[in-house]
């Protein structure tokens, strides 16, 4: 399972060439505010909500749970709290207004760059946060055998992979936005392992989740950079 994480990038820049494409293809007939909420819905239905479900359960864990047993006792119940669906409101809400922002304010390229960006650096983001972190329960999980076995050799092939793929996507822009996540997701891993002595396979569906929007709103910011 480790080893499959090296290539996590590459099945997000597939999930991200699904989005360009559906993007290129529905733009010329629906509006654009619609195809936008297409492609949400799209990135959702391909990974079946997972990493949806591991945000809201983070959410409610960490916002529940006064302590790290109360919280990942919390985060393993099935059942969705008022955090939870409150965290994954905003973040949907984050994705749409941040894409139909895209066509108004920049050239459309940038789009295509942040829809192809967007589900590979998230993933990058989770072999990052799996490689530095410990596994926080001591029973098995779903993120158990990712965090225990995925290697240095993962993270650098997965890094050298997404690194490439955003120079040549936006050249230095792309280097930049590849060294914000990278920023953001460290300073995750040093908060779950204080929090929760470590992190679980909802954490890195939540770090995903989080950095897919943080990248459609970097790439909004620095796009617009001289």
């Amino acid at each position: 399972m480790g080893k499959a994480m090296a290539f996590f990038p590459v099945a997000g820049a597939v999930i991200g060439g699904v989005l360009v494409s559906t993007d290129v293809v529905l733009s010329s007939i629906l509006p654009g505010a619609v195809v936008d909420f297409i492609l949400i819905a799209i990135l959702a239905l391909i990974t079946g909500g997972i990493h949806l479900d591991g945000l809201a359960d983070t959410f409610d864990g960490l916002y529940g749970g006064k302590t790290r047993e109360d919280a990942l006792s919390i985060m393993k119940d099935s059942r969705v709290g008022a955090i939870g669906a409150v965290s994954l409101i905003i973040i949907i809400g984050l994705k749409y207004t941040a894409l139909i922002s895209y066509p108004q304010a920049l050239p459309h390229g940038a789009k295509y760059a942040a829809l192809l960006l967007m589900p590979l650096l998230s993933r990058w983001s989770m072999v990052l946060t799996a490689c530095l972190s410990e596994y926080a329960r001591m029973s098995g999980g779903t993120g158990k055998d990712f965090v225990e076995t995925v290697s240095p050799l993962s993270l650098l092939t997965a890094t050298m992979f997404a690194s490439a793929t955003a120079g040549v996507m936006m050249g230095w822009r792309g280097i930049l936005v590849i060294a914000f996540i990278g920023g953001i997701t460290l300073i995750g891993v040093i908060y779950f392992k204080k929090r929760l002595g470590g992190v679980t396979g909802d954490v890195l569906g939540a770090v995903n989740e989080v950095n897919e929007v943080t990248v459609l709103l970097v790439i909004l910011i620095i796009s617009q950079l001289k």
